[in-house]
């Protein structure tokens, strides 16, 4: 649910004297909510958010150039399940367009027993049958790789994912190829530290009693795109996370804050109505 919290909220100048030494602050860094200004409060659900994500990612004008001319490439994963569903008309079986994924310890494996959609290509707008490896091979610099993530540092701009494949899988393939990687990922994925020490942690990893994956940070040319980004598509706003988490349903979810104009951030509160309801990826 969508609410206005306030039409108005005026600022106020902090005087410093010449002789006093200030440290920059999150707060400093923040933009200023402005005379005029309306506030907006978005609920997401880990559903809805990876819906909007897709939607987000319908609109961002990179793709849409691609939709006619150029190629997209769409990984597995539960996220670009949802994008591979508004590029691509996907209707597959939730859990036949994913390889690894986390679920409850007794929950099992959501993809046993379903036909296994492969890694999507898409050709000026057209389905391809071409393999994901020629693909990403003959990719383009303006070309587009979707990869999903499982850790992200916002704030550093870092973005992991977690490999089971001696390999490295698909992204051992991403490393190679000259495609822009976009990597569609919610902000309940959030946590603290720096991913580049994990992966390095974890490299050369002793002896496992359980399943451990290896970590791997994606290339700092990688694109992170987020519900913050998702919703910067459609209007011209500052958002700010203030809560996650949750109960009957919300837990993983986010809620945010968004500011700025009225008839942008009314665009923000018509976006985010399209989404809500969005059903559990699996039940």
């Amino acid at each position: 649910m969508i609410s206005t919290i306030a039409l108005f909220i005026a600022c106020t100048e902090q005087v410093k004297n010449d002789n006093t030494t200030t440290t920059e602050t999150t707060e400093q860094l923040l933009p200023k909510i402005e005379e005029g200004d309306v506030v907006a409060n978005v609920n997401l659900t880990v559903a809805e958010g990876k819906r909007l994500i897709a939607k987000g990612i319908a609109n961002h004008p990179q793709i849409k150039e691609l939709l006619k001319k150029g190629t997209i490439i769409i990984t597995s994963g539960t996220t670009n399940t949802y994008i591979a569903e508004e590029l691509a008309n996907l209707s597959a079986p939730r859990g036949s367009f994913v390889t690894g994924h986390i679920t409850p310890q007794n929950k099992g494996n959501i993809s046993e027993g379903l036909p296994r959609t492969s890694n999507i290509i898409i050709v000026d707008g057209e389905i391809s049958d071409i393999s994901p490896d020629e693909a990403m091979n003959n990719a383009k610099k303006e070309d587009v790789v979707f990869k999903g993530a499982n850790l992200l540092n916002y704030e550093k701009k870092q973005a992991a994912t977690c490999i089971g494949s001696a390999t490295g899988g698909t992204m051992a393939l991403i490393q190679k190829t000259e495609a822009h990687v976009i990597i569609p990922i919610g902000l309940e994925k959030e946590t603290f530290g720096d991913l580049y020490a994990y992966e390095k942690l974890f490299s050369d990893c002793p002896k496992s009693i359980t399943p451990a994956p290896r970590i791997w940070v994606h290339s700092k040319d990688s694109e992170i795109f987020t519900e913050i980004e998702a919703i910067k598509t459609i209007a011209t706003v500052n958002i700010v996370p203030y809560a996650s988490g949750g109960i009957a349903g919300r837990e993983g979810g986010m809620s945010l804050i968004v500011y700025g104009k009225q008839h942008e951030v009314q665009k923000v509160i018509d976006f985010i109505a399209s989404v809500q309801g969005e059903a559990p990826f699996v039940e």
